[in-house]
């Protein structure tokens, strides 16, 4: 066979080639490219349809989605609302509860001024602390056990360290300020002096 020959045989089967491969790669195959219920065609009229089709289900979703948009922006709303307005109640409820707490400190001083009795504003105060106690542990407030336990930087607040050999190193020596959780949460960590080996 002559060498043009050859070479011309050899540049046809390369078109075919990729004329084949350039139409076996159109947008049909390409999945989700091309909606399957719209036919693939050159007709300019028919092309504009569904170009307007297309444009109309376009506006449609974008509608719709701006409607969810807003619906979900005053769902949100609404909780925050709704969240707030629980949030009002517990606080009146629990400053209602203070209330009478209150009275009783305005009478045990008034006592105390009028009767410069030093003995009965200690009784006095004394039951208004267990009071204020009661109205704490009612409301699941509880303090933490800290004086002789191991640090614990979730329930303590060391400010002090303390050389001694009295505690193992890291304990609790001294409350110096009283911590409080309610359920699994710290509502105020201890503050406390922890020991530390001597040198």
């Amino acid at each position: 066979m002559p060498q043009d020959s050859m070479q011309t045989d050899d540049a046809e089967i390369v078109a075919d080639i990729t004329d084949q491969t350039l139409a076996d790669d159109g947008p049909e195959d390409i999945p989700g490219a091309v909606d399957d219920t719209v036919a693939v065609t050159d007709d300019p009229v028919t092309l504009r349809a569904q170009l307007e089709e297309m444009r109309h289900r376009a506006n449609t979703e974008h509608e719709a989605y701006l409607r969810a948009l807003a619906d979900f922006s005053n769902y949100k709303r609404r909780t925050e609302e709704e969240k707030e307005r629980l949030r009002g109640i517990v606080n009146e409820n629990l400053l209602l509860g203070l209330l009478p707490i209150v009275d009783n400190f305005e009478r045990a001083l008034q006592s105390a001024g009028t009767t410069k009795d030093y003995e009965k504003l200690v009784t006095g105060v004394n039951a208004i602390l267990r009071q204020m106690q009661e109205f704490l542990t009612k409301e699941g407030v509880t303090p933490i056990d800290a004086t002789g336990q191991p640090f614990d930087p979730n329930y303590h607040n060391a400010v002090l360290r303390h050389e001694t050999t009295e505690y193992p190193e890291n304990t609790v020596v001294e409350e110096l300020q009283k911590g409080y959780t309610r359920g699994d949460r710290v509502l105020r960590p201890s503050m406390v002096k922890v020991a530390t080996g001597t040198e």
